[in-house]
């Protein structure tokens, strides 16, 4: 055989051995991904909720991948209107964690928050509230079910 022969058989052995442990890669990859995927869903699993019983009807609650439901803002001057399916605050402080375009809890309703006509991080007169949100309005989504 020539030397052209022996060099395309080698080319070709070189490119199956190649595509080979490429595909052997890919599967280690996707038994990983697999995996930390399971992980992923057994931590959110685990992660703690606040049943309705035991929560505070002044507060607001959320979800959090990292921390589960908790506590991220208290209200101040709440008026439910059911039929037309708003809430409306007078005030929302101790608001640093409540993410405003993300759902939320207040006594037995999901809520999405529309509008806020002011946003103060420091109140002069009481430094502890943190961030402030005035004449807020929210939309009733749904109702909390646990």
């Amino acid at each position: 055989m020539s030397v052209f022969v022996w060099f395309i058989i080698i080319l070709l052995a070189l490119i199956v051995a190649g595509w080979l442990y490429m595909r052997w890669k890919m599967s280690i990859l996707k038994k990983a991904k697999e995996a930390e995927q399971v992980t992923r869903e057994n931590r959110l699993r685990d992660l703690p909720t606040i049943p309705l019983a035991t929560r505070d009807d002044e507060a607001i609650y959320q979800w959090s991948n990292f921390h589960g439901e908790r506590l991220v803002a208290r209200v101040v001057g709440p008026e439910i209107d059911e039929e037309a399916k708003e809430v409306t605050f007078v005030e929302i402080v101790n608001s640093d964690y409540l993410l405003l375009p993300d759902e939320c809890h207040f006594r037995k309703y999901r809520l999405e928050i529309d509008t806020v006509r002011d946003a103060i991080k420091a109140d002069r007169n009481d430094p502890e509230k943190g961030r402030i949100l005035r004449q807020v309005h929210a939309k009733i989504i749904g109702y909390v079910e646990h």
